[in-house]
């Protein structure tokens, strides 16, 4: 079960996917088949999306986080779409530059030196900035709204129907 979380902007094209939950049960149900090949992305990039995910947000990939977004980047905008593959190529780029290897080739201590210097660039001179918080959204609005992540949330897995959910009867249950 999904449920639109607080952490994500309204203005992130992560909340029209979140706000709808017959896409996020479709997502979902194609991210968890386990044999599923990405949709949208190649498979460096759903490697990379992995290991960045898992550095935004521990317990990421457990959740299956990158196959989710896969899914949900299959069916958005081109735009959006063009803007995700950037900031996960920023990263990779970053990678690059610094260390001469791939993201999915560098250590934790590397990747998160990397990630420090994006999150607390100053937005309005640094690129990277942007590149980074477009992604922690994608990253954060996915695990917060799987199970894993609304359980650490507080979530307990009661749900509270306001009529029985199934129920046609003419004249509802009264006999």
């Amino acid at each position: 079960g999904f449920a639109l979380p607080a952490v994500v902007s309204a203005q992130h094209p992560v909340h029209a996917h979140l706000a709808n939950p017959a896409a996020i049960e479709n997502a979902q149900k194609k991210a968890t088949t386990t044999a599923a090949s990405p949709e949208f992305l190649d498979s460096h990039q759903m490697k990379t999306l992995e290991a960045v995910a898992e550095a935004i947000v521990p317990g990421s990939t457990s959740a299956r986080v990158a196959p989710f977004l896969d899914q949900l980047l299959a069916v958005e905008s081109a735009a959006n779409q063009r803007a995700f593959l950037g900031a996960l190529g920023a990263l990779d780029m970053a990678a690059i530059t610094r260390h001469g290897k791939a993201w999915i080739a560098t250590t934790a201590a590397e990747q998160d030196a990397i990630l420090r210097d994006a999150s607390t660039a100053d937005p309005k001179a640094a690129p990277m900035r942007g590149h980074f918080d477009n992604l922690k959204q994608w990253i954060a609005g996915a695990y917060y709204s799987s199970e894993p992540g609304m359980r650490e949330l507080g979530w307990t897995g009661n749900v509270f129907h306001p009529e029985l959910p199934g129920c046609t009867h003419p004249g509802g249950h009264q006999d």
